[in-house]
Parts: structure tokens; sequence; C-alpha cells
């Protein structure tokens, strides 16, 4: 038998100053523009709407890109559409035992969606 205790931290206060600045400094990453070509794995030729707020207090924003184009897009954007995966179910066959809870299954990551800059072209 395992017992294992968690306990939740208390999060210290930042200055609002210094967390400002943080902020700042975080739009100012976020908001540099990249052009590069988009990809949507899933549907080779399909395009993908979503919407997406960055920050607290922006504005909602409606997002439209179609497989193949080329567009300028921000920093931050690029990082959300290169870290959107899904996961793909193996079933194992092989080694099919039913005796035991459920069937064997492993999985793999794969990326379903891709920016890649133009710097790579």
């Amino acid at each position: 038998m395992r017992i294992t205790e968690y306990k939740k931290t208390q999060a210290v206060p930042m200055d609002k100053e210094k967390a400002s600045e943080l902020v700042k400094k975080m739009r100012k990453e976020h908001e540099k523009m990249v052009k590069g070509k988009f990809e949507f794995l899933d549907a080779n030729g399909g395009w993908i709407d979503f919407t997406y707020r960055f920050f607290p207090g922006d504005p909602i924003q409606t997002i439209h890109l179609v497989h193949g184009e080329i567009v300028d897009i921000p920093m931050g954007l690029v990082k959300h559409l290169n870290n959107t995966v899904k996961k793909v179910r193996k079933l194992d066959m092989v080694n099919l035992d039913t005796t035991k809870r459920g069937v064997p299954a492993s999985y793999n990551i794969e990326s379903r969606l891709r920016f890649t800059p133009m710097d790579f072209y």
C-alpha cells in the first residue's frame, strides 16, 4: 500500500509593476510577426477555423487558415499551432489476452498542424 500526500503551495503574490513588465515582455515576444507556410496534416487541402484570445483583456479573434497558404502570423500563434497534437491508438492484437481487463493498446503522438517559417525554404 502506498499513501501519497500532496500539499497545495501558496502562490507568492508578485508586485504589480514586475507582473506588468513580464506581461509586456511576453506580448512583445508574442506579437513578433513570422512569415511562413501553414500545413493542415489531418486534412491536406482543407482549412481550420478557431477562436483564440492570447491575453486577458484582448478581444477574441477568429482565425481561418487554409492548407498550403503562406501567411504572416504572430509568434505566439506559431507556437500554439506547432504544439497541436493528437494521440493515435495502436491495438496490440498479437498478445491479445481476454482474461485481462480491456484490450492492450499503446499510442503514438502525431502532429495535426504545422507552421514552417519561410527561413527554412
